[in-house]
Parts: C-alpha cells; sequence; structure tokens
C-alpha cells in the first residue's frame, strides 16, 4: 500500500512492508548504519507489517535497537543478535 502522506520528507519513509523488508534483506553495509525510516501508516494496529519487516531483520540475524520518532514515521534502529 502506498502512502503519499510519506512523500514530502527529506528522509523517504518506506510506505510499503514487502519493500521495506526486500531493502533489508539487500542492505550490505553495517547494521549500525542502517536506519529505517517507516512511515507511520505502516504501523497497524495488529502489527502486520512490522511483522513482515521484523522477519526479515531476524533472518539477517539482527534485531530491534529502538526508534527515533519523527513528523510522520518513525526511523528505526538495529543491532547484532547475541
Amino acid at each position: 500500500m502506498s502512502d503519499d502522506r510519506c512523500s514530502k520528507f527529506k528522509m523517504k519513509p518506506f510506505t510499503d512492508a514487502k519493500t521495506a523488508a526486500k531493502y533489508i534483506e539487500k542492505y550490505q553495509g553495517k547494521v549500525s548504519d542502517l536506519k529505517l525510516p517507516i512511515c507511520n501508516s505502516l504501523l497497524d494496529p495488529v502489527g502486520v507489517n512490522m511483522a513482515i519487516i521484523t522477519e526479515m531483520v531476524l533472518i539477517k540475524g539482527w534485531v530491534p535497537n529502538g526508534y527515533d520518532e519523527k513528523d510522520g514515521y518513525r526511523v528505526y534502529k538495529y543491532e547484532e543478535m547475541e
């Protein structure tokens, strides 16, 4: 699902869970450098979208390490799984 409300930001938040998961899958940098902007429209009450994204994070051997709240989106951070 696309969301034009997040197209106005300098940092382009993901508006589709599958696109965000694909980005994580292909990411080759250090996990500490990954900053994943997620549009608030993906934060559904059941958590399905974040489950899709988090599944790929776990497959990569990472775990969530918090997020920064922005106007209209969150920037998620990750770290290596211990």
